[in-house]
């Protein structure tokens, strides 16, 4: 595991919830020395979004499992700057994306919308629930 995906992991301030309408959530927060905050920006550290969509990733991998390979990225939106000690809470619904079986990603921070998009992952891989 590289240095970013294990201080993404580290930062989860509590377990995995899995509901019962196919999603999985959990809160993290990220420090004012996580890595990732490293160079973006000096004086006013904004998470980037790489580590925004890293961190869904990450996510749905440990709810299936496996390592996921990313097929197809859409309707990212950036609705506001995260930044270091913010509780964030993210989320990852199974959907239909492009006509394929994905998941759509929310990130929220005091139950406003953040960040959201939407993901496919490459062919063989266990896609049938996030």
């Amino acid at each position: 595991m590289n240095k970013l995906k294990r201080a993404i992991k580290d930062s989860a301030v509590e377990p995995m919830q899995v509901t019962a309408r196919d999603t999985v959530m959990r809160k993290y927060c990220f420090p004012s020395d996580f890595v990732g905050f490293s160079g973006h920006f000096p004086g006013y550290p904004i998470l980037p979004a790489l580590v925004q969509l890293m961190t869904g990733v990450s996510l749905i991998e440990e709810r299936k499992g496996h390592p996921l390979k990313i097929e197809t990225l859409v309707n990212a939106k950036f609705l506001m700057e995260l930044r270091p000690n913010q509780e964030i809470l993210v989320q990852c619904q199974d959907s239909i994306v492009q006509g394929k079986p994905g998941c759509k990603i929310t990130l929220f921070v005091d139950d406003r919308t953040a960040t959201s998009f939407s993901m496919t992952f490459k062919e063989g891989v266990n896609r049938k629930e996030c």
